[in-house]
């Protein structure tokens, strides 16, 4: 239910007398224990408080009185009302600059100090009605109070009026700005090139540099560009209006403004300027992280390539890859190690997802493998080393991630091949006469099904062939055409190459062709995931 206009100024009474009272009644206690204070100057400045807020009960309670009985107040009492406040608020201030830390006063201090600012809020709120026409959305917000912090900010004024100028200073230094003065544009240019500011309020008519040249002038630097202002002008014709913002003016406001409105607008700009600042510091702060996350993920695959395994010549046997790391960097690990003179253990992996995590699991397998550190495991055995794996990297103890893995050991004794495979794609046995056999196991992917088996595979290689070992990252691309690449086309594309090679002295291996090809055919410059693919050549 809405307040009717007796209501409202009720209201107002009663507020403003409460306010009255706070000071007057801190301000003498102020002044009466001036006497305990050691030093004479602060001992004079209590004084003054107290008389100074003494001196402030007659005029408010006039004031008072006249709003109740519906006229307005004169100017002349309204200034007097202004006066006395900001006399108790500027004694306040030189009390907490002069009063050491740990001054028992204090506390009564900052007491007057928020009495006399709700005061002035009360007063400043009123001052612009016109009673007995007051509205009640206009009393009421002269009597409302608000508990949002407010922010402080830095602001240069610039007219050539004195009084103006003094005036605005008085009212902003009260709500906590830090204020700064200029009599002309050329001065405040001068100023601005020497501190930071946040707001100007500026005159336009100013003898030398007048308002629209200052605004040309700090529109030229972009180092001001972040400065809002705000023209306080008696100029009231839309052409000058417009002039100003369209050089950059944040307001326009007549020199008759309701300072209620000028300290929102105030209030307004600091907000933006403090949320722009917090928007540029978590900007700041994502492009940080993201670039320490790119340095990690660099770092990442920087150590993943370090383990992977020197260029192999091996009994007739010689090995060559190329490996891919994504951007996001995945779980793409490779290697191949002697078990005994005769055997050579050769085995590729590929951990789910992609980051850290993955590369790291990944390198820990991969270490595992190559250390022989899995006990109770036949290495000799693909079967073996699968089963033990997979017992040993549960999804549900690895962060739900699990793993593919293609296995083998070749026996140059016996020139056999024995592999299995964990969910990954077959690997490609080419023949010394051009025939293909894809060399596929049955097994499931590794740490889904603890009760899993996998069965192995033996191959005869004959001298002359070449295996090819991958990663599902080389054939998994979208082509320019949109579709998925595959994996008949990706054979056929591994094949002719192989055999370009084989008929072509200068081509050493086919890998490297076969990656430019698919990068070629992808509708991206860069792979999705990591990529791996390796070589082995059996020449005797």
């Amino acid at each position: 239910m809405s307040e009717g206009p007796d209501d409202v100024r009720s209201r107002f009474r009663h507020e403003a007398r409460t306010r009255l009272n706070h000071v007057v009644g801190f301000g003498e206690l102020l002044s009466a224990d001036s006497d305990s204070l050691s030093g004479q100057a602060l001992r004079t400045i209590f004084n003054d408080i107290g008389n100074a807020a003494i001196a402030l009960r007659q005029p408010v309670l006039e004031y008072i009185a006249s709003v109740s009985e519906g006229s307005a107040p004169s100017e002349t009492l309204r200034r007097k009302v202004y006066d006395r406040i900001y006399d108790i608020i500027s004694l306040v201030q030189t009390a907490r600059r002069v009063a050491p830390k740990g001054e028992r006063a204090l506390k009564d201090i900052r007491k007057v100090h928020e009495a006399a600012n709700a005061l002035a809020d009360l007063f400043e709120g009123a001052v612009s009605l016109e009673a007995p026409q007051a509205s009640e959305v206009s009393m009421s917000r002269a009597t409302s109070r608000t508990d949002k912090p407010r922010i402080s900010g830095r602001i240069l004024i610039v007219d050539d009026d004195a009084f103006n100028r003094e005036l605005l200073s008085r009212h902003l230094e009260r709500q906590g700005h830090v204020v700064c003065q200029a009599s002309n544009g050329k001065d405040a240019f001068s100023i601005l090139s020497e501190a930071p500011f946040d707001i100007i309020l500026l005159d336009v008519m100013m003898p030398g540099m007048n308002g629209f040249q200052l605004l040309e002038a700090i529109r030229a630097e972009e180092r001001l560009h972040d400065l809002s202002t705000i023209v306080v002008s008696s100029l009231g014709d839309s052409a000058s209006m417009a002039r100003c913002i369209e050089l950059g003016a944040e307001d326009y406001l007549p020199r008759d403004f309701d300072p209620i409105i000028l300290r929102a607008r105030i209030d307004s700009l600091l907000e933006k300027k403090e949320y722009k600042r917090e928007n540029d510091e978590a900007l700041r702060q994502l492009v940080d992280a993201q670039a320490r996350l790119a340095t990690e993920l660099r770092d990442a695959a920087q150590y993943v390539r370090s383990l992977l395994p020197k260029k192999l010549r091996w009994r007739g046997i010689s090995a060559d890859w190329e490996f891919i790391p994504s951007l996001s960097l995945g779980g793409d690990c490779f290697y191949y190690h002697k078990i005994d003179e005769n055997r050579l253990a050769l085995y590729l992996l590929d951990v789910s997802g992609h980051g850290i995590q993955a590369a790291l699991l990944s390198a820990t397998i991969m270490n595992m493998l190559r250390g022989l550190s899995l006990g109770g495991v036949d290495y000799s055995s693909p079967s073996s080393v699968l089963t033990r794996l997979n017992r040993s990297f549960r999804i549900e103890d690895q962060n739900n991630m699990f793993f593919t893995i293609w296995y083998g050991v070749y026996d140059s004794s016996t020139k056999l091949l024995r592999f299995a495979s964990a969910g990954s794609p077959p690997a490609i046995l080419v023949g010394p006469s051009g025939v293909v056999v894809e060399l596929a196991g049955d097994g499931p992917v590794i740490g889904v099904d603890e009760k899993a088996t996998f069965s192995e595979f033996d191959e005869a290689i004959d001298p002359g062939s070449n295996l090819y070992l991958f990663s599902d990252g080389l054939f998994e691309v979208r082509t320019k055409e949109g579709s998925i690449l595959a994996w008949e086309d990706f054979r056929e594309l591994l094949e002719a190459h192989h055999r370009e090679c084989t008929v072509s002295p200068a081509c050493l291996s086919p890998i490297k062709r076969i990656v430019d090809s698919i990068r070629a055919l992808s509708a991206k410059p860069l792979f999705d995931d990591d990529v791996s693919i390796v070589e082995f050549a059996f020449d005797v």
